[in-house]
């Protein structure tokens, strides 16, 4: 998949997500860091940034197939709720069916 494709398709995203009331910010947790790091060759070229909390995957075609967000949400917003309008806006953002994106809220502040 093109690169500057994948990153302008995860700016757009990004940007879509922290847009939704209650999302106070994008942070991995910790599953997703451990298993980067532990998937992470050393002599691989074009390396995901391990701290990235908006993962994308795309298919043969070059559609997105699996998007994965991690966000923290805030304290006065309903965790199920914000999680459910993110899943909505990335679907929108990245041009996916909404069952293709699986949002983790891994933290409330």
């Amino acid at each position: 998949m093109n690169n500057d494709r994948s990153k302008a398709l995860t700016q757009q995203v990004t940007d879509a997500v922290l847009a939704v009331p209650g999302v106070a910010c994008l942070r991995p947790g910790l599953r997703t860091l451990l298993h980067t790091a532990a998937s992470r060759q050393p002599d691989a070229v074009d390396r995901r940034d391990p701290g990235t909390a908006v993962r994308i995957t795309f298919d043969a075609r070059g559609r997105v197939s699996a998007l994965r967000i991690d966000v923290v949400v805030r304290a006065q917003h309903q965790a199920a709720h914000t999680a459910g309008t993110v899943r909505a806006a990335a679907a929108e953002a990245a041009a996916t069916t909404p069952g293709a994106v699986r949002v983790t809220v891994t933290g409330i502040v």
